[in-house]
């Protein structure tokens, strides 16, 4: 990815020409939402991930949306943003991956894995491992391998099993140069904390076999303390100002893996946000204003571990008793076959309410539900005990945290019911904290 002054000064106007659509556009808007959704994809914003500042830029762009909305700031945070840091291990520069000669193409034939060291290797010697010979491995028997500079190539659910039973050691003990998983499906990345010490890399099946004699590698890594951040902000209410019911999404996505590839993340969970702000605008228009207050939170590091979730309920800028119901929405860009609610079955007076509003008004092709899940940036709010629902639209979508989640996939369908479902439910909610 090159980035000159051109394409700078081209983003900026870009940006400039979104915030005054943005701007003027009616609440509740689907092509509101698509332009958040295209604008926080694009190359600028680096994967809104932890390399080239594009958690950063995607933090300035919402925090601009929160000020044009009218939002309020809270007292117990600086401005709009709430900093704290985290690990992570990060891919910023160079990547190479030559098989006998050939040239990969990153994110479409290989992968690095998130824990992966870096390197800068010349012709390592491949070793296939068979399903036989891994066992006999596993059993201490690890046959005749090269003394130095080779790779270990192993299939990926053979190699997960292994990990799984803590046979990792007795793998890491043959001392391989590189470890390479070998995938005949497809290449989902992820983010981790911290490196191993070899390089790790994930490729697609068809490049190697017994016949495979060698591998370049090169890969830039650098683990960092990385200094993030929140968004907070509120909609005071008319009736219970001090009771609020909070909507959560998270901005971050995978960011960067190489100079070359990003993940733009356009449903995981640029859809989120979009829906996130679109609320925002809704409910801080005078004619508009709900009974309770309404918090706001755009949530930095889900994406490595639900970070910035857990870091706010640790510190909350608003006290945790003062939610009376904390909505949060992730993977909101489809909805043709209808939305899944987890804690649905937690909570089933707030989830039949919502199932009520559901058939009277058929925003959407069905609500199902599901239990207690740690699967996205509500949980640490209901471990600490406040009621809490994660959305998530349903419908055919096979591309998630890979390289194809891009801004034309969302197909929408069911952006403009979910709103109005999750307006009504605001608007008819009764519990106070």
């Amino acid at each position: 990815m090159i980035r000159t002054c051109v394409k700078y000064i081209g983003i900026i106007v870009l940006l400039s020409c979104f915030q005054v659509f943005a701007f003027q556009a009616k609440a509740q808007d689907k092509q509101f939402a698509k332009n958040v959704i295209d604008t926080l994809c694009l190359p600028y914003f680096a994967g809104r991930g932890y390399v080239n500042d594009g958690d950063l830029k995607a933090a300035q762009f919402i925090v601009r949306k929160f000020h044009e909305a009218g939002l309020q700031q809270f007292d117990g945070a600086s401005g709009y943003i709430q900093p704290f840091n985290m690990p992570v291990n990060t891919f910023p520069g160079k990547m190479l991956v030559k098989i006998d000669g050939k040239e990969l193409v990153p994110g479409q034939d290989y992968i690095v894995d998130p824990v992966s060291g870096g390197c800068s290797l010349e012709k390592l010697t491949v070793v296939y491992i068979d399903s036989v010979w891994l066992t006999q491995i596993l059993k201490g028997y690890p046959g005749k391998l090269p003394r130095k500079n080779f790779a270990l190539a192993i299939d990926k659910k053979q190699l997960e099993r292994a990990f799984a039973d803590n046979n990792f050691d007795k793998i890491s003990k043959l001392n391989p140069t590189a470890l390479i998983s070998l995938n005949d499906g497809r290449l989902i990345w992820s983010v981790a904390s911290s490196p191993i010490d070899i390089p790790f890399i994930e490729i697609k099946k068809k490049f190697i076999d017994e016949q495979t004699k060698s591998v370049i590698l090169e890969i830039k890594e650098v683990e960092l303390e990385h200094s993030t951040q929140n968004i907070t902000g509120y909609v005071k209410g008319a009736v219970y100002p001090d009771s609020f019911i909070f909507f959560t999404a998270h901005y971050d996505h995978l960011g960067e893996m190489g100079e070359a590839t990003y993940f733009p993340g356009a449903n995981d969970n640029a859809s989120g946000t979009a829906m996130l702000l679109d609320l925002a605008r809704y409910f801080a228009k005078p004619e508009n204003r709900p009974r309770y207050s309404i918090g706001f939170i755009a949530f930095a590091g889900e994406e490595a571990g639900l970070v910035g979730s857990k870091f706010y309920t640790e510190h909350p800028v608003e006290p945790l008793k003062n939610i009376s119901f904390l909505i949060n929405m992730d993977l909101m860009g489809n909805g043709q076959d209808g939305m899944m609610v987890v804690n649905g079955s937690v909570f089933p007076q707030q989830f039949n309410r919502l199932v009520h509003i559901n058939d009277s008004a058929q925003y959407l092709k069905t609500i199902g539900k599901r239990g207690k899940a740690p699967d996205s940036d509500h949980y640490w709010f209901s471990e600490k005990g406040v009621k809490a629902f994660f959305f998530y639209l349903l419908g055919n979508y096979p591309w998630y945290h890979d390289i194809y989640d891009t801004p034309e996939k969302p197909t929408m369908a069911g952006y403009d019911g979910a709103f109005r479902l999750i307006r009504d439910f605001v608007n008819s909610y009764g519990g106070k904290p």
